[in-house]
């Protein structure tokens, strides 16, 4: 669902480093950032199902939780991560109820007869006005 490049959007590479490694290697540990992806996503689960193509609200959703759970497991957790959790409950929850979207669903397009391409607009008795020469 997310990517390592989704969380450095949000934080640094040095700090994902940091907060990955938590055995002290001084590299990231890509299976400490999988287990709190996965305990997001889980949260995420006990409100909505998560579907195929979700929308960036419900991407940033997941990345501040995963980030959460990295700084959880290291007791860096400060209020401001506590009350980020607490609007993305919100946002879930509105989710849940389906007052907010999850899914990007491709949207209707009109489709225009290739003949009527080169009119701006047409009349409904068929009087058409050319677009060339408009700016």
């Amino acid at each position: 669902m997310i990517h390592n490049e989704d969380l450095l959007k949000e934080i640094s590479e040095k700090e994902l480093t940091q907060l990955s490694d938590i055995n002290a290697t001084g590299q990231r540990d890509q299976d400490v950032i999988d287990d709190a992806l996965g305990d997001a996503i889980s949260f995420v689960e006990s409100f909505i199902i998560l579907p195929a193509s979700p929308t960036p609200l419900l991407k940033k959703i997941v990345v501040d939780l995963t980030i959460y759970e990295l700084r959880r497991k290291n007791d860096l957790l400060q209020d401001a991560d506590k009350e980020l959790k607490k609007e993305n409950e919100s946002y879930l929850s509105k989710m849940s109820n389906g007052r907010l979207k999850t899914e990007i669903t491709p949207t209707s397009s009109a489709s225009v007869d290739d003949s009527m391409s080169a009119f701006a607009f047409a009349h409904q008795r068929r009087k058409r006005v050319k677009k060339d020469g408009f700016r």
